[in-house]
C-alpha cells in the first residue's frame, strides 16, 4: 500500500512540476510497486501481487494525462490481464506491463525504432554464439546460481535490470538483480532450470534505451537452460 501511496503523492507534485520530473517520479514509484508485488508473488500470494500491480498502474494512468500513448498502453495491458483466467498469469502480465510503462515514461514519445540484427536464441550449450559468452576471470565466482556481464554494443553497462523468469512451470517465478560496475550481475540462489531473460534500463543505468524486445518474456530472444553451480553467462545485446 505504501508504494501505491507514493504514486498518489505525485498528483500534487504534478500540478507544479515539469513533465520530465513527473515521469521520473512515476518511474521510481512504479519500481517500488514492482518490487513489492514481486515479493508477494514469489511468496505464494499472486492475488496480492496482482492487486498491488493493478493499483499502481491505475494511479499512474490517471497522472499521465500528458502522455496519452502511455495511458493507452496501461489501459490495453489491464484489459488483456483481466481476460486471463489464472490470477497468477494476470499478475505476471502486469509485472511485465509495469516494466513497459517505466521504459516508456523514461523515453520521449517516438516513432518506431530501428535496431540491429537480433542475437540468436541462447542455449546453455551454445556458448560460441552471440548472446552468451564465457566472461573473463575478472568477473569473479559464485558457488551457486549464475554470474556474468551485460554488454550493449560491445561495452559493459552498469545499472541495467536483469530478470530471470522460469519457463515450463505452472506458476512462473521471477529472480531479479541489477548490474554493477563493469556490467557484472549475479544471482547466487538461482535454481537450475529453463529461463527467459529480460533486460531493461534501471533508474541509474548508463544506457537509457535498449531495444524493446528485451523487455518482455514473449519477445526476449534470451532463452536458455541454467545448470547452476556458479555458471558464468554474459549477455551481449545489440
Amino acid at each position: 500500500m505504501r508504494s501505491v501511496l507514493a504514486i498518489v503523492a505525485t498528483v500534487a507534485f504534478a500540478s507544479v512540476a515539469r513533465p520530465q520530473a513527473i515521469e521520473k517520479q512515476i518511474s521510481d514509484s512504479l519500481r517500488d510497486v514492482h518490487d513489492r508485488g514481486r515479493e508477494l508473488y514469489n511468496s505464494g500470494d499472486p492475488a496480492g501481487g496482482y492487486r498491488m500491480y493493478q493499483g499502481g498502474l491505475l494511479v499512474a494512468r490517471g497522472i499521465l494525462a500528458h502522455r496519452p500513448d502511455v495511458q493507452r498502453l496501461i489501459t490495453d495491458g489491464l484489459i488483456a490481464a483481466e481476460r486471463e483466467p489464472s490470477v497468477a498469469r494476470r499478475a505476471f502480465l502486469l509485472h511485465e506491463l509495469i516494466e513497459k510503462v517505466r521504459f516508456e515514461v523514461r523515453s520521449a514519445p517516438r516513432k518506431s525504432e530501428t535496431v540491429g540484427i537480433p542475437p540468436h536464441e541462447v542455449k546453455g550449450s551454445d556458448k560460441a554464439k552471440t548472446g552468451m559468452t564465457k566472461p573473463p576471470a575478472t568477473v569473479g565466482e559464485v558457488g551457486e546460481g549464475v554470474i556474468g556481464r551485460v554488454l550493449w554494443q560491445g561495452n559493459p553497462v552498469a545499472g541495467v535490470d536483469v530478470t530471470f523468469v522460469t519457463l515450463g512451470l505452472p506458476l512462473p517465478r521471477v529472480y531479479e538483480t541489477t548490474t554493477g560496475p563493469q556490467g557484472v550481475y549475479t544471482i547466487p540462489k538461482l535454481p537450475a532450470g529453463k529461463y527467459v531473460i529480460l533486460i531493461t534500463p534501471g533508474p541509474n543505468s548508463q544506457v537509457k534505451k535498449l531495444p524493446d524486445r528485451y523487455a518482455t518474456s514473449t519477445t526476449s530472444p534470451l532463452v536458455f537452460d541454467v545448470k547452476g553451480g556458479g555458471e558464468k553467462l554474459d549477455f551481449m545485446l545489440q
